[in-house]
């Protein structure tokens, strides 16, 4: 009887014991079993019949083989505050699938097919409001098998698109200045956003004036209207494994403005020229093929998000409008004034047209950028063939200016703007550019007086006019340049005394050469004087019959220049 108390009263004592010494039991809780596992019922070929998600679920599912048709499973995602999905479905054996996603009137919104056969396919950020129809389709008849389905329930991220947005009446809308994120989930995916631009009167200071559309490349458009544009500045960050491509459309889907990315790289473009009376654009963000031929397939990323911004350019009034990469499409560079640009993306060419009130000299300037070496080019249109070059200067480096004198234009010019190409891997290409620095193109017009030489005159044909006792001046810039003059002597009588002589420049060995123009054209020379250094001058004398003969101005090794100092040359009748 005493051992059997004993027993129980030490029973009694342990849970005391245990609730105050140290080997105390933690109650686990509830154990997180995952996500619920559902599995999918037939029928649900249709909306009605559809299997309802409302959280974070799998499905275990099964696409019939039927080899008449494909199977198609309906799934509904519910949500009683909006949230976004990631859906995603493993494909069975053999097969393949697609996801769409649908409205309730059944229009496909969107498609998934990336993977191709006995891929997963996958479909981040899907917009579910109220509720949203997907469906997984089969795409091979006779072909099926087990399958699941993962659909993972998310509170919305503010900032981040939502999916489908691959038309532009579903765009997602977006405020000029804020970014917005986004992902290129598979191969054909598209993201639309929308933009209403500033109506405020009078303009914002990005607000310019400019010629608006296209103009034929030989016209002036005196006449015409100055239409109101906004600059707009476009960046997007790199996505590991894809190039993408930005479209800027008008509110009828024409595009205004296109550019690509190189693969794994960022995008940035500055001065991008929208119509003010538009008011609303759309800027479309795809995947490029990466590859070759056959082999070029558009690449995605599911789990790495872009980041776009598109904001007004603070430009003062006097920026560039991309693009303007064409004549037909250049920025208008009123005369005496300048313009303000940027050479981005990669490859980017900029054209301007310089309109003058009859004949003119033009001094152009444009000045250096970090990590971009410049060309500035002088440029006509040639019918059925590439804008010929008519002058073109790359004297510096990266950060150093480029300048043309004496550039002849008479009523219009175009001047080109672009970074000079290097040889990379065996090829020429242009791979600099710099997003975050302007350059400044002026140009200074005189009307002709006839004092100056006319560029281009580097050829019998482009010759400017030099007549007896009126001296010209010229410039031997850039490097290798040729200047040609002509005298006309061809209704003379009789042989004519010339004496030609063209003073010295600072640093260029200057040489005078007179060539007689022959019927066919070509150059005849008869006459030197090459002989002098530096500052002295240069003289040639010569008894010419009638014709025609051109004196040639350059430097007598093709290797100097000055774009500071001129030479002036001067052709009288003398003794021979």
């Amino acid at each position: 009887m005493t051992r059997r108390l004993l027993v129980a009263m030490v029973s009694l004592a342990l849970p005391a014991c245990q609730m105050c010494g140290g080997n105390e039991v933690v109650d686990a809780g509830v154990v997180d079993a995952g996500p619920p596992v559902l599995t999918e019922k037939e029928p649900n070929d249709s909306a009605a019949s559809a299997l309802v998600l409302e959280r974070t679920s799998v499905v275990e599912a099964n696409l019939g083989a039927d080899p008449q048709k494909p199977d198609v499973d309906w799934y509904v995602l519910k949500a009683a505050l909006p949230r976004t999905v990631d859906f995603q479905a493993t494909c069975p054996n053999g097969g393949d699938i697609s996801l769409e996603v649908v409205d309730e009137t059944g229009t496909v919104l969107a498609t998934v097919n990336a993977g191709g056969v006995g891929a997963t396919e996958r479909y981040p950020n899907v917009d579910v409001s109220s509720k949203t129809f997907v469906r997984v389709v089969g795409l091979k008849k006779g072909v099926g098998g087990a399958y699941t389905v993962t659909a993972k329930f998310a509170e919305r991220m503010p900032g981040y698109e939502l999916e489908p947005n691959e038309r532009k009446v579903d765009a997602s809308p977006v405020a000029l200045g804020q970014a917005i994120s986004g992902t290129i989930g598979h191969g054909n995916d598209v993201d639309y956003f929308r933009y209403e631009l500033p109506s405020d009167e009078p303009p914002a200071p990005a607000e310019v004036e400019d010629a608006g559309e296209a103009v034929d490349a030989g016209t002036s458009d005196a006449g015409v209207a100055p239409e109101k544009r906004l600059a707009l500045r476009v960046d997007i960050s790199a996505v590991e494994g894809v190039s993408v491509e930005l479209q800027i459309l008008t509110e009828a889907e024409a595009v205004l403005f296109s550019a690509k990315s190189k693969e794994n790289g960022p995008l940035s473009l500055r001065n991008v020229g929208v119509r003010a009376a538009d008011r609303v654009i759309y800027l479309a963000v795809r995947s490029t093929p990466l590859g070759a031929a056959k082999d070029a397939k558009k690449g995605f990323n599911a789990d790495v998000s872009y980041t776009l911004t598109v904001a007004p350019e603070d430009t003062s009034g006097n920026a560039e409008f991309e693009p303007n990469d064409e004549l037909g499409r250049a920025t208008e560079l009123p005369p005496n004034s300048y313009r303000d640009g940027f050479i981005s993306p990669k490859g980017d060419v900029d054209v301007f047209r310089l309109v003058t009130d009859g004949p003119s000299i033009a001094k152009l300037q444009v000045s250096g950028v970090d990590k971009v070496d410049l060309v500035l080019s002088v440029v006509q249109a040639v019918e059925g063939k590439p804008d010929e070059v008519l002058l073109k200067a790359n004297e510096g480096v990266a950060r150093e200016p480029e300048q043309l004198n004496n550039v002849a234009c008479n009523g219009v010019c175009f001047i080109r703007v672009e970074a000079a190409a290097k040889k990379v891997d065996g090829k020429w290409v242009k791979e600099d550019e710099n997003a975050d620095q302007a350059y400044r193109l002026s140009a200074t017009v005189v009307p002709d007086d006839g004092t100056e030489e006319k560029e281009s005159n580097n050829t019998a044909a482009t010759a400017t006019p030099l007549a007896f006792g009126k001296p010209i001046r010229g410039t031997v810039y850039p490097k290798k340049d040729v200047d040609y003059f002509a005298v006309d002597l061809r209704d003379r009588p009789v042989k004519t005394a010339l004496k030609a002589t063209v003073t010295g420049v600072l640093k260029v060995d200057v040489g005078l050469y007179l060539h007689r123009v022959e019927a066919d054209g070509k150059l005849t020379l008869v006459q030197t004087s090459d002989s002098a250094k530096g500052e002295k001058p240069e003289t040639v004398r010569f008894a010419a019959e009638p014709g025609l003969y051109v004196l040639e101005v350059r430097d007598t090794k093709n290797r100097e220049a000055n774009f500071q100092d001129s030479y002036q040359l001067s052709v009288d009748e003398g003794e021979e």
